[in-house]
């Protein structure tokens, strides 16, 4: 399966429904980095540095819980140029079906230039 990123869009989609969905992709860095497409279409990614807040103290696997550990926090502009896919998988509360939306959206230098709806 592999590590993705997480994406949010506050830019409208052409599936009104599948807005302020939490979208994963594989199309970025893959290392379960947050992104967002905002509501002017520029993509943002939270960046933030990397603190070891471990304990030696404990046992086993748990002395190294928190060597990686995200602190300031911070959302900057990306200049990134290409697609992204970003899509959603849940299933249905009432009936126990699968539901899934996939949208392709076209970035140059961070700024959005199309986006479609390729399965839903």
């Amino acid at each position: 399966m592999g590590m993705y990123d997480t994406l949010r869009c506050t830019y409208p989609l052409p599936n009104a429904a599948a807005s302020e969905i939490e979208f994963q992709t594989k199309s970025l860095d893959c290392a379960l980095d947050e992104y967002e497409i905002r509501a002017d279409g520029t993509l943002w990614r939270q960046d933030y540095d990397i603190e070891d807040r471990s304990n030696p103290d404990l046992p086993g696997l748990l002395a190294i819980a928190g060597i990686a550990t995200r602190v300031n926090q911070r959302w900057s502009p990306t200049d990134y140029t290409g697609e992204v896919r970003f899509w959603h998988w849940s299933e249905g509360k009432k009936d126990g079906q699968a539901r899934s939306c996939t949208f392709s959206a076209y970035f140059f230098e961070g700024h959005l230039r199309e986006i479609h709806e390729i399965a839903s």
